[in-house]
């Protein structure tokens, strides 16, 4: 069990929020034993994600700890990887409508939480400026606080909304009863073994696409795909351990490397929007104080900094996953 795992257990445990089982969860956590079908794996992955997005759910409707919005965001991901590698087993339009349900909870999420790393990181940084430029720095973060807030709002407006409670009772129902099945199913001899050798394959075809240079919009599809094998991979560790578990660190290797530059490349563009605005020109720039563009200068150099030394840094960690042999 992962760290993360484990900090979602114990908030499991210790939630105010909903009780599991009011959506009808077991009032047990489900587990996969070893040898157990694929689809008793994605039954025991969902009952872990929907318990953690329960523990979650209080802290990010207070938003007194970032934290908990970002774990109840990681949840909804897994889930939807998790259904995707195993859609071959699940019954199509079922699986098809959850990660839909699924998506639309994380589009709420997403840019609550983007805006969070954000603004977590231009703090960091107007620390380490001259006092003197820490007052143009706070106008920034300020602008961005309100986005925010805004993007805050939204969610909060989607979380009380009874499609979220019908989702909630979706997943409920999916772990008490079992997910359902396709009516032909592949085999199950070593399936969820060859699930992560695909997700290394697809990793290894976007890496052969990302060209020379590669751009930023490709190393983040190429994020995406890391990820992706980094939760299939987590689904057949209890399984096979071994390999699969070097597997699994090393795409969240990748992951976190392509994270790191994806970050910078956000930075870059809100902090050109807050002094430029958008690029059609139909809304204008929300800082126009000359001090303040200039200190947002000074922070886009520092991002675009981080953002070469991450471009010089995903490709050992590539090399690492590739020269694993599955």
């Amino acid at each position: 069990m992962s760290s993360d795992d484990a900090r979602d257990d114990a908030r499991n445990r210790t939630s105010a929020g909903t009780d599991p089982v009011d959506i009808g969860l077991p009032a047990e956590p489900v587990r996969a034993a070893r040898g157990a079908s694929v689809v008793e794996h994605i039954r025991a992955a969902l009952d872990t994600r929907t318990r953690a997005l329960l523990a979650h759910d209080p802290g990010t409707r207070s938003g007194s700890d970032p934290e908990d919005l970002h774990r109840m965001r990681v949840s909804v991901r897994r889930m939807r990887a998790v259904l995707k590698a195993g859609r071959s087993w699940l019954e199509r339009d079922w699986c098809r409508s959850l990660r839909a349900e699924l998506g639309w909870l994380g589009r709420g999420l997403g840019p609550v939480r983007d805006l969070d790393v954000q603004l977590a990181g231009l703090r960091e940084e107007r620390d380490e400026l001259d006092e003197a430029e820490r007052r143009p720095a706070t106008r920034l973060i300020d602008e961005l606080t309100e986005r925010r807030e805004s993007a805050r709002a939204d969610l909060l407006e989607m979380m009380r909304a009874e499609r979220y409670e019908r989702l909630l009772r979706s997943l409920g129902e999916a772990v008490h009863e079992g997910p359902p099945t396709a009516s032909t199913p592949p085999a199950e001899s070593d399936a969820l073994y060859e699930l992560v050798r695909g997700g290394v394959r697809t990793v290894e075809r976007a890496v052969g696409r990302l060209g020379d240079p590669p751009t930023d919009e490709r190393l983040h599809a190429l994020r995406i795909e890391a990820k992706r094998l980094r939760y299939c991979a987590e689904l057949a560790v209890p399984v096979f351990d071994g390999v699969v578990k070097d597997v699994l660190a090393a795409a969240e290797k990748l992951q976190d490397v392509l994270g790191v530059h994806q970050d910078a490349v956000v930075t870059e563009e809100w902090l050109w929007w807050l002094t430029h605005g958008d690029e059609n020109g139909s809304e204008p720039a929300p800082v126009r104080d000359p001090e303040v563009v200039f200190v947002a200068g000074r922070l886009a150099e520092r991002a675009r900094a981080r953002r070469v030394r991450q471009r010089e840094a995903w490709w050992p960690a590539w090399r690492k996953l590739l020269r694993l042999e599955l």
